[in-house]
């Protein structure tokens, strides 16, 4: 048994242990073929416990245990994403990819609630769309597609209603919130500019999706705890 194929994973679905080469730091399959953007996963365990920090200064009345929840999953991205950036196969992939999209899906139904009140089925309906598209988009897109970027596409589009929606309502966290949406469309660019720019730059620049999303998850917290509206019922 190897780390790249665990014979559980060969005997059942040996397309998971399909090695995935999408990144111009990696020049070879093997584990440590990606050494900064493995390293810089560590910025997700920092942005969080920063975000643990701020919570308990500011405790929520009404959303705290989501908020921890969302902090302790936060800093779960960073070695579900090291372990896609050592192991680089398929099904090391989905180690990447789950623990953000659970953190997009919770922090959906939290702003839903926090800021909109809408009532559970209709959040349950947007986290459903929002879910199928995404899913829909990392199984059926070919990886070649935006280099693998495609399913976070749904992310962007959330994030720019949210921010319109916020400022709609005139809330504080409206501007946060803009901050963010630019923030990821800083960290998708240097995801998707990844390959065109190896040639003249081996590292790459997927590292720096790594730092900006860190980046990204801490303001989409911080704009929830220190902006969350008192008055608004429980999640």
């Amino acid at each position: 048994m190897s780390l790249s194929c665990p014979s559980f994973i060969a005997a059942n679905s040996p397309d998971l242990c399909r090695a995935v080469d999408n990144y111009c730091e990696r020049t070879d399959p093997s584990l440590w073929s990606e050494p900064v953007n493995a390293l810089t996963n560590a910025a997700f365990p920092i942005a969080a416990w920063f975000a643990w920090r701020l919570a308990a200064r500011h405790p929520s009345r009404a959303h705290r245990r989501l908020i921890q929840t969302l902090i302790i999953v936060m800093a779960i991205v960073g070695p579900g994403s090291f372990l896609f950036h050592t192991v680089a196969t398929r099904w090391a992939e989905w180690g990447d990819v789950i623990p953000i999209l659970i953190f997009m899906l919770l922090y959906l139904w939290l702003v839903l609630t926090c800021f909109f009140r809408w009532p559970g089925w209709l959040k349950l309906v947007a986290l459903a769309v929002f879910f199928a598209i995404t899913f829909y988009l990392e199984t059926a897109v070919p990886g070649t597609v935006l280099w693998g970027g495609a399913l976070y596409m749904p992310t962007v589009l959330v994030l720019v209603a949210i921010a319109a929606a916020l400022y709609r309502i005139r809330s504080a966290a409206a501007p946060a919130m803009v901050g963010a949406t630019v923030v990821f469309l800083l960290s998708f660019t240097a995801r998707t500019l990844d390959a065109s720019i190896c040639p003249s730059f081996p590292l790459g620049t997927h590292f720096l999706w790594h730092l900006l999303n860190a980046l990204l998850l801490f303001i989409l917290l911080r704009l929830v705890i220190l902006h969350e509206p008192r008055r608004s019922a429980g999640s």
